[in-house]
């Protein structure tokens, strides 16, 4: 499976930057993570443009991480979405086929307990998980868009948000 895991990467005052930037985005509903119509939930996300991304000044880190990461070839954004998980959110297992995607946990805590992974499936059988990956802040994870993966949103004992940022390259 293509996954690289990046953990301390991002200065702190970056970090704090980001956070501040997102609880400042505006936010919409009807982000659905399945082509099933049945299966479209009224998740809340924002969606960005590099503008946006740019006043972070968390780009030359993502860029960082990119550079060593060998199978990662594609260089051109064609999506950035924010998703704010709020604990009742329902999120289905999907993929964004033809895309590379960067996703960056925001928040600046996390506790054990709480939850919020992103839980990555073997392509060939939807019963059986890969790879977890614990919601930890700053960790930036570099993956293969077609491998089916899932947002387990936090328990009711989180904290109310678990902000992410995905880029989607093409």
């Amino acid at each position: 499976m293509d996954l690289k895991i990046f953990d301390d990467a991002v200065p702190y005052h970056v970090m704090a930057h980001m956070w501040n930037f997102c609880m400042h985005s505006r936010f919409y509903l009807g982000w659905s993570d399945s082509d099933e119509i049945e299966k479209n939930e009224l998740n809340a996300h924002s969606e960005w443009d590099i503008s946006d991304i740019e006043s972070t000044h968390i780009m030359p880190y993502f860029e960082k991480c990119i550079k060593h990461t060998r199978w990662f070839k594609n260089k051109k954004i064609s999506k950035i979405i924010l998703n704010l998980v709020r604990p009742d959110d329902v999120h289905y297992i999907h993929h964004h086929n033809g895309k590379q995607v960067l996703l960056y946990y925001v928040n600046l805590s996390w506790t054990d307990g709480w939850h919020g992974e992103t839980l990555f499936y073997n392509p060939y059988n939807l019963k059986e998980v890969e790879y977890t990956s614990l919601y930890v802040p700053g960790r930036i994870i570099l993956f293969d868009g077609t491998v089916p993966h899932a947002i387990r949103p936090q328990s009711v004992k989180a904290t109310k948000f678990r902000f992410s940022l995905s880029l989607f390259f093409e």
